[in-house]
């Protein structure tokens, strides 16, 4: 039987790290925010199937697009994203501090809806 969980387009969510790499280094933003959300589905899924915690790199990758292109409300957004589901501990203050900052900073400068 073979498991389907964790692919994107028939490959392996892990197989796309240097494909992200390369679009960011070009500077193809929506197509690694492509990409990259889909991965993230993947990784929940995956994640969620094995009972571990996500991979959050494609998180923090999201969040650095975003973050370049001006974009706090999508930055916020897959920063809660990650933080609402079960992850690796070791990494996991990183990014919630990240958003933590970031909810402060916005909250301050421009009084998002809550």
């Amino acid at each position: 039987m073979t498991n389907s969980r964790g692919l994107v387009n028939g490959r392996h969510y892990t197989d796309y790290v240097g494909t992200i790499k390369e679009l960011k280094r070009n500077n193809q933003y929506p197509e690694a925010i492509s990409i990259l959300l889909q991965c993230a589905d993947a990784v929940e899924e995956e994640a969620t199937a094995n009972r571990w915690g996500l991979a959050p790199w494609y998180y923090e990758q999201l969040a650095i697009i975003y973050r370049k292109q001006k974009d706090p409300v999508n930055e916020i957004k897959i920063l809660e994203r990650f933080a609402k589901q079960k992850h690796n501990f070791l990494y996991a203050p990183k990014l919630i501090e990240r958003l933590e900052k970031l909810k402060t900073n916005m909250d301050s400068d421009i009084r998002l809806p809550k």
